[in-house]
């Protein structure tokens, strides 16, 4: 697997490298923060393709935020192994530097460091219908998946949430696409069956903010925002437009055979 420059620097900063990893690394505000300070011009590789040191005393880090970043950036072999690690498990690792790192997701008010995957990166860039509580609470699976079919979509919405990944999964079945979104075990997810061949068919991405094979307690920060980036507000008002139809004449009174005495 081949990073680059910034790429590592954004996992070095803001990733754990393994379960027993516990390293203090950056915050989303952190994040933020850093990049700031280091200008729109300026890559976040730059610390890794000098003297950290003298970069981070040039932007004026201060010197506790400085030493948590040296810290941090001095994990180098530990990064190789992680990295040989999640390169077996087949996913793609971009970080938000990178060109290939999704336009949609690059819209988020605070964007993901670092984002791994499964599946076609294009995908994620190509909209879809937003599955959300609304949805979920209102309309069935089944009645759901038939819409965003037939309107030739993706859904897009968070596996790790029950409704949400009742109906991508009806929808796969019916030969659809979806953006899979979790911020548990993405190795997991793509070891099932009906998810991996839907992934190799190109046909499902599976995205997460979180490295491979982990199980973090720690709540999830960017998965709803990377859900509404990708899905597309216009396309989701016109599926519940179509729904909202469908459910007007499912109530409708059933004609009656009018007897005209013959």
């Amino acid at each position: 697997m081949e990073l680059s420059t910034s790429t590592q620097a954004c996992l070095l900063l803001t990733t754990r490298l393994s379960a027993r990893d516990a390293s203090e690394v950056l915050t989303a505000e952190q994040f933020s923060l850093l990049r700031e300070k280091l200008g729109e011009e300026n890559s976040i590789s730059l610390l890794l393709e000098g003297n950290a040191e003298a970069v981070l005393c040039e932007y004026e880090i201060s010197a506790k935020f400085a030493k948590q970043i040296m810290q941090l950036l001095s994990r180098g072999v530990g990064l190789a192994i992680a990295t040989e690690k999640w390169s077996r498990t087949g996913v793609w690792i971009v970080g938000c530097e990178d060109p290939e790192y999704p336009l949609s997701i690059q819209s988020c008010g605070t964007i993901p460091p670092v984002i791994f995957g499964y599946g076609s990166l294009e995908l994620l860039d190509g909209g879809g219908v937003i599955v959300d509580e609304s949805l979920e609470t209102k309309f069935g699976p089944n009645d759901l998946a038939t819409v965003i079919d037939g309107l030739k979509t993706s859904a897009v919405g968070i596996l790790d949430l029950v409704r949400s990944r009742e109906i991508l999964v009806e929808l796969l079945q019916r030969g659809g696409q979806a953006v899979g979104i979790t911020y548990k075990d993405i190795v997991a997810y793509g070891s099932v069956e009906q998810l991996r061949r839907a992934v190799l068919g190109g046909r499902l991405v599976l995205v997460s903010s979180r490295p491979p094979g982990h199980q973090m307690k720690d709540k999830p920060i960017y998965e709803e925002a990377i859900k509404q980036a990708i899905g597309d507000p216009h396309v989701t008002r016109h599926a519940i437009q179509v729904l909202n139809e469908k459910e007007s004449e499912g109530n409708d009174p059933p004609t009656q055979q009018l007897d005209l005495g013959f």
